[in-house]
């Protein structure tokens, strides 16, 4: 039986998709993370990038062309869940209710503080 997303985790899954698509800019689908994981093993809610359903599950998806085909072409999905994150946080950081939205999530504003300064370039 399938756990389900707890309010924390659904928040952040809607600020994922409302970045939009990671390659395109379209309107996405949630897609975990799938690199490492075991056949049918589903990673962390918070381990996702948000993916139109052309590049999630069509002809150029990453569940049609497979792993090392689609990051071969788009990137690594380590790499883009960080940006990911990255995004959203510094997102959440910068607003006038950081403390709300970062609790919102299910985080402090302390964590994310510390995961932009150790993801920043």
């Amino acid at each position: 039986m399938k756990k389900k997303a707890t309010k924390q985790e659904r928040a952040y899954m809607g600020r994922v998709a409302e970045l939009g698509c990671v390659i395109c800019g379209g309107i996405p689908e949630i897609h975990h993370n799938t690199k490492n994981r075991g056949y049918g093993a589903k990673s962390s809610n918070y381990d996702i990038i948000g993916l139109c359903p052309h590049h999630h599950r069509g002809e150029e998806g990453i569940h049609h062309i497979g792993v090392k085909t689609w990051e071969a072409k788009y990137g690594d999905q380590d790499d883009l869940v960080k940006e990911v994150k990255l995004k959203v946080y510094k997102d959440i950081d910068g607003s006038h209710y950081s403390k709300y939205y970062a609790e919102e999530i299910g985080k402090t504003v302390k964590e994310l503080k510390s995961f932009i300064l150790k993801n920043e370039v």
